[in-house]
C-alpha cells in the first residue's frame, strides 16, 4: 500500500458511483491530515483504506452515517454497490509543518481544553451551552490555538463538558496557570526526568494539564522538599506531596479524554490513600494468540481478557510498530459498568513485574530467531512453549505440526509480525506456567500498571 493521493487525488481515484457518497464523508476534513492508498484496485470485494487524523475521522462519522465502528480505531463506510472504505486513525500522518498529525491534532485540542478551563476557572466565564462558546467575546482565541474548531462540533461539545464538569469539581479553587506545555509541565518533566529517571512523564502521571494555585510558590515547595539530595530519594515521596497539593487545589493535574457520552465524566486516581487499591481483584478469563495463517496471520496480536467486579479489560499484545521488528506493548481496552478508560503498561514497569514473578520473558526482539532458518535450529523451544498454551489459550490451530509450518512460512511473508508472534507465545507461555493465584495476580498488578494506579504513580483526575 502506498498512501499518496490527497483529497482531490482520492476523489479522482473513486469509481463513478462511490464518488458522490466519498465528497458526503470528506466535507471539512483538514486535508493536510489526510492519505488514501493508491493501489485499491476499485473492487467492491476489497477495502479501501485511508489514513487520517482522529479530528478528521470524527468529522467524517459526523458526515456519514451510513457506515459501521470497528473497534475504537477505525471507522468502515459501506457505500453503495458495496463499496468498502476503511479510515483508520495513524499516528504516522505526517503534516505539511512536520511532526506528525495526530499529535499536531492532539496538541490543539489539549491547548483547547486549557483556554476553556481557564475561562471557566480563573476569568469566571458561564456559558449556558456548547454554542455559547462561539459567542464568547474571547472565541477568535480558541480559533487560532485549535483552527479547525469551528468544522469539529463533537469538540466544542467537549470543551463545554469539559468546564461544566471542571466548575462542579473547583469552582472554589484558585487556580492560576493551565499548564499544557511550559510552565509547570515542564518543571514536572524535567523533574523526574532528572532526578527518578522517568524519561517519559506519562508513564508516571499521564497528567495532560495541570491547574496549578501559585506556581512560583509551588515550585519553591517542590525544590525545597524534592530537588535537594537530602530529601525525597524515592519517587513515591514526590508522589505523597503531590497527593497532598492535589487535596488541598494547590496542583491538580488532569488526564484529557473526548467525551464519552453527552455529560463528562470524571475520576481521580492515587489521590486518595492508595494502599487500597489491592483490594480489588481481577482474574484472568481467556488468551488467545491466531496462529493460522493464509498469506498472512489471522491477526497481528495476541489477547488477555481480564475480569474483576463490574469490569472487564480485553488486553492487546502486540509490537509497538507492527511494520518493523519492534519489542512488544500492553495495552487494554475497557468495558463494564465500572470501567476506567486506561493507557498503555509502561514496558519497563511490565518487564520488573516479569522478574518479580520469575518469568522467563525478556521484552528484546534481537533474543527471538530472524528468519526461517535460526527458527528451524530452536523450533523444539518454542514447540514446547505452544505445548504449554495449546489447552489453556486459544490458537485456532489444530497441532504444533501447523504450529511449526505456520511459522515457516509467516518468515517467508512477514517477518516483523512473525518475531513478534514467537515474542507473543513466549509471554504467554510464561503466563500460563504461574499457578492460578499468581497469574490472577500478574493479570491485576497488569491492570494497575495500565491505569496508572499505585503508590509508584502521581495523582492525577480524569476528564473524560
Amino acid at each position: 500500500m502506498a498512501y499518496v493521493l490527497n483529497k482531490k487525488q482520492t476523489l479522482a481515484h473513486a469509481p463513478t458511483e462511490l464518488k458522490s457518497e466519498l465528497m458526503k464523508m470528506l466535507n471539512g476534513i483538514n486535508e493536510d491530515l489526510f492519505f488514501a492508498d493508491d493501489d485499491w484496485n476499485k473492487s467492491s470485494s476489497s477495502q479501501w483504506v485511508i489514513k487520517s487524523s482522529s479530528s478528521n475521522i470524527d468529522l467524517i462519522k459526523k458526515n456519514y452515517q451510513g457506515g459501521t465502528f470497528l473497534k475504537d480505531i477505525s471507522y468502515a463506510v459501506v457505500a453503495k454497490k458495496g463499496y468498502k472504505i476503511k479510515f483508520l486513525v495513524s499516528k504516522k500522518t505526517v503534516s505539511k509543518g512536520g511532526g506528525t498529525a495526530d499529535a499536531k491534532t492532539t496538541r490543539m485540542q489539549e491547548l483547547g481544553s486549557a483556554w476553556i478551563m481557564r475561562r471557566a476557572l480563573n476569568d469566571n466565564v458561564v456559558y449556558k451551552d456548547w454554542q455559547s462558546i462561539r459567542k464568547d467575546p474571547k472565541y477568535s482565541e480558541l480559533k487560532k490555538i485549535y483552527p479547525a474548531v469551528d468544522e469539529s462540533p463533537d469538540w466544542i461539545q467537549t470543551f463545554y463538558g469539559q468546564q461544566k464538569k471542571m466548575l462542579e469539581k473547583f469552582s472554589d479553587a484558585t487556580f492560576t496557570e493551565f499548564s499544557r506545555e511550559g510552565g509547570f509541565m515542564t518543571y514536572i518533566s524535567d523533574l523526574v526526568k532528572n532526578k527518578y529517571g522517568i524519561s517519559k512523564k506519562d508513564t508516571w502521571d499521564p497528567a495532560d494539564i495541570w491547574c496549578v494555585k501559585n506556581q512560583d510558590k509551588v515550585i519553591k515547595i517542590l525544590k525545597e522538599n524534592v530537588e535537594g539530595t537530602k530529601h525525597s530519594q524515592t519517587i513515591q515521596e514526590l508522589n505523597a506531596i503531590l497527593r497532598e497539593m492535589f487535596k488541598n487545589k494547590q496542583v491538580v493535574g488532569i488526564s484529557l479524554k473526548k467525551l464519552s457520552g453527552q455529560i463528562a465524566k470524571y475520576e481521580e486516581y492515587n489521590v486518595s490513600d492508595t494502599s487500597l487499591y489491592p483490594e480489588f481483584n481481577f482474574k484472568l478469563l481467556t488468551s488467545s494468540i491466531d496462529l493460522r495463517f493464509d498469506k498472512k496471520f489471522g491477526t497481528q496480536d495476541s489477547r488477555l481478557i481480564v475480569t474483576g467486579e463490574g469490569v472487564a479489560y480485553n488486553f492487546q499484545v502486540k509490537g509497538n510498530d507492527t511494520a518493523k521488528i519492534s519489542n512488544l506493548k500492553w495495552e487494554p481496552t475497557a468495558s463494564g459498568s465500572t470501567a476506567a478508560r486506561v493507557g498503555k503498561a509502561p514496558v519497563e514497569m511490565v518487564a520488573a513485574l516479569m522478574r518479580e514473578n520469575k518469568m522467563n520473558f525478556v521484552n528484546d526482539n534481537k533474543l527471538f530467531p530472524q528468519n526461517a532458518d535460526q527458527f528451524k535450529k530452536v523450533k523444539e523451544k518454542y514447540t514446547k512453549m505452544f505445548i504449554n498454551i495449546f489447552k489453556k489459550t486459544e490458537t485456532k490451530i489444530p497441532d504444533k505440526e501447523t504450529f511449526v509450518k505456520n511459522i515457516i512460512l509467516g518468515y517467508n511473508n512477514d517477518v516483523p509480525t512473525t518475531v513478534s508472534k514467537l515474542m507473543q507465545l513466549n509471554f504467554l507461555s510464561e503466563l500460563q506456567m504461574l499457578n492460578e493465584k499468581k497469574r490472577n495476580e500478574f493479570v491485576t498488578d497488569l491492570v494497575f500498571l495500565a491505569a496508572k494506579i499505585g503508590e509508584s504513580f502521581g495523582p492525577f483526575g480524569k476528564l473524560y
